[in-house]
């Protein structure tokens, strides 16, 4: 067994002790305060202390948080003043705006990746939206109302309980049981039906010759927009074969949801 010395991050001093094994060396990182960590353990450590580390251009206000997960950043635009078609950043100190990634930002990432591949082999190729703006902002509206009910029950506020404003106050009560008649409404426009798309993959696609659920069109919307599951993961909650065929069927059928709920009246494609 044999001692070294030598000075880690932050000046301090750590021993390391590097221990014979049949299957190599070990080396134990000993820091200044007695605690003892494997190499290893210490390198995967870092690592994600390193993942949690905010992007330099949003500020250094912002802490270091590996629980953050994947971030996007996008910079606050506003019209010059004076001009009708020039913008300029509108950050505080010029910073932009870190917002913390969903399923929708994972699945566009993963179709820009995939899009990179076609393009190598086919450069006219053009890049498809899996989904646009307008069901993308639905979705996230229709997640953060779902949020707003669990985290505010009804059975936790007092009837007396005012909200109060710039002018009168308005009851805390009224304002949930608002958020939740909003809720349902979307759910109703969504429908329990099952997409066209979904029914028209056949039995033996579905799952292989196993006995699956069809999953509906509330089901798809509930699973990605409150559970964050991708298309794949959907289809494994189902117990259907994970294809490409059937990630299609469910994105359409995601699709028009999304639209229904935004009060377009998109095909009839659902089985009352």
């Amino acid at each position: 067994m044999s001692k070294t010395m030598n000075r880690g991050q932050g000046d301090e001093m750590l021993m390391e002790r590097t221990l014979k094994t049949q299957t190599g060396n070990a080396v134990i990182v000993v820091g200044s305060d007695g605690t003892a960590r494997l190499r290893a353990e210490a390198d995967r450590v870092a690592k994600i202390k390193a993942a949690g580390v905010p992007p330099e251009q949003c500020g250094p206000e912002v802490p270091n948080a590996p629980a953050r997960g994947a971030v996007r950043i996008s910079n606050p635009r506003e019209l010059v003043p004076g001009t009708t078609d020039k913008y300029q950043h509108a950050g505080w100190q010029k910073r932009s705006v870190m917002h913390r990634c969903d399923v929708f930002d994972t699945m566009r990432a993963q179709a820009l990746n995939a899009h990179v591949k076609v393009k190598a082999k086919n450069k006219e190729a053009v890049f498809e939206e899996p989904f646009n703006a307008g069901q993308v902002s639905m979705a996230r509206h229709y997640a953060g109302l779902y949020e707003g009910l669990q985290s505010g029950d009804l059975r936790g506020t007092s009837y007396g309980e005012r909200v109060s404003g710039g002018g009168g106050g308005v009851d805390a009560v009224v304002l949930r049981l608002a958020a939740r008649q909003e809720f349902e409404a979307l759910e109703r426009k969504v429908g329990r039906g099952v997409a066209m798309p979904m029914r028209k993959v056949r039995p033996s696609k579905r799952g292989e010759g196993r006995v699956c659920k069809m999953i509906s069109d509330l089901d798809a919307v509930r699973a990605v927009c409150l559970l964050g599951l991708s298309m794949s993961e959907v289809l494994r909650k189902y117990d259907w074969t994970v294809s490409s065929r059937n990630s299609a069927a469910l994105r359409v059928a995601l699709r028009e949801a999304l639209d229904r709920m935004q009060g377009y009246s998109a095909p009839t494609t659902a089985s009352k």
